[in-house]
């Protein structure tokens, strides 16, 4: 049969359904296994999802420490024997912590599972805190958060975050070397001890797991200590509202960052924001970059975003522009935000910016690992299972006049905070 190239492939409908549905065992310590099970490839992951973020830290910087040093060596292994034993196997075994949860995530070839698996736990259940290692570990985290507090774009998202929720809440992305250097073993053995509770924890495997190996994971789990996590609260500050200005050494860059605290993903009017912050920075296509990266050449990128933690959510802008067009830039951002709050986005935009977010969600959950990730957000941030799935078909229902109003509810000027940091003296 011939193919007639003159004529361009048929585009098949995209699907609106990117659910998954794991099999979820509560297990006699009351931990719970979330399993999606697939033999596809030879491949499983573990996750182990504790809430020893910073949301429950007694100090600055335990929770950050605690988890860097889970693999820093324990009762039984040094860690370098950690990391041969994960090299010997071609595994992955990384440890990695929030604002809100750590994670401790094995990667391996299924059949190495039984071999990897009491390791893993070990690192969990065990570590000793090796003296050394935390001295060195205090100073590579000093070291680098010197230079970093040298950098326009750090300081801007610090004093971002500050003005939002307030310098002592988990969420301010702040921190000194003082407290760093504070912290002592017994910090990061108390915070171990209390938030570190497998009885408490979200597990999640993916994969090729069979019955054995989830009966070894269950098994580690029997006689697991049961432990009251206590969930503390915190108050962010009052509305923080205008322009904030923070002149540093480095007057060829400035950063800035626009936003604030704004409306949960259970919201009923979530979708159309959702769709008007892609159409105003969401995307390479998106008017920001097509107006102040484009046309005006300010800077290499400037997004927009949606960030969601268990506690709250942001509506952000972020961006580095030249040191000299830091008023120029301020008045394109708000030009675009009141365009979407005055005009009806045009049918061309609103098809491409519909159709991109498709392909994006698509994208998002393209492997085993990706859907996964999403269904693991959603259970975390308290989501129903299949809410990117819900989420795609409300966009997909959505009228151009559906933004303006949501613009007009959340994205007002005199709600925006406005952080510029560096740049040239005017």
């Amino acid at each position: 049969m011939l193919i007639n190239r003159t004529v361009a492939p048929a585009i098949a409908e995209l699907t609106t359904d990117l659910s998954i549905a794991p099999e979820v065992q509560i297990t006699p310590s009351g931990a719970r296994l979330h399993i999606f099970e697939n033999n596809i490839q030879p491949v499983v992951r573990v996750e182990f999802v504790f809430k020893a973020g910073k949301w429950f830290q007694s100090k600055p910087g335990v929770a950050s420490l605690t988890a860097k040093m889970l693999k820093e060596g324990t009762q039984f292994h040094t860690a370098k024997e950690i990391a041969d034993m994960v090299d010997y196997y071609g595994a992955s075994l990384e440890v990695n912590h929030g604002f809100d949860r750590s994670t401790v995530t094995l990667y391996c070839l299924s059949k190495f599972l039984p071999f990897l698996l009491p390791l893993t736990f070990e690192i969990i259940l065990q570590p000793s805190f090796p003296e050394n290692e935390f001295a060195l570990m205090k100073q590579r985290i000093i070291q680098t958060l010197s230079v970093d507090k040298q950098k326009n774009s750090y300081l801007a998202t610090e004093a971002f975050t500050v003005a939002v929720y307030g310098q002592d809440h988990p969420y301010a992305s702040s921190i000194s070397e003082e407290e760093i250097t504070a912290l002592t073993i017994q910090d990061l053995m108390d915070f171990h001890r209390a938030a570190y509770t497998l009885s408490n924890s979200e597990i999640f495997i993916t994969g090729d797991i069979n019955k054995a190996g989830i009966e070894a994971i269950s098994t580690n789990l029997k006689g697991a200590p049961s432990a009251e996590i206590i969930n503390p609260t915190f108050k962010a500050n009052s509305p923080h509202t205008g322009l904030l200005v923070n002149k540093t050494a480095n007057q060829m860059q400035a950063s800035i960052r626009v936003g604030n605290s704004t409306i949960r993903p259970t919201h009923s009017e979530y979708p159309a924001l959702y769709l008007t912050n892609h159409i105003l920075g969401g995307y390479f296509g998106s008017r920001l970059m097509k107006n102040i990266r484009e046309d005006k050449g300010f800077t290499y990128g400037i997004y927009s975003s949606l960030s969601h933690k268990e506690h709250d959510s942001l509506f952000f802008i972020g961006t580095d522009i030249k040191g000299d067009k830091i008023k120029e830039t301020l008045e394109e951002v708000s030009k675009e935000i009141n365009l979407l709050m005055q005009e009806e986005v045009s049918e061309e935009e609103f098809l491409t910016a519909k159709k991109h977010l498709n392909g994006k969600f698509l994208s998002d959950h393209a492997t085993l690992f990706d859907k996964m990730d999403k269904y693991r957000s959603n259970i975390l941030l308290g989501l129903s299972p299949d809410f990117y799935s819900q989420l795609l078909q409300s966009i997909q229902a959505l009228s151009p006049k559906d933004l303006i109003d949501a613009a007009r509810k959340h994205l007002q000027e005199e709600t925006l905070l406005k952080v510029v940091t560096g740049g040239s003296p005017e």
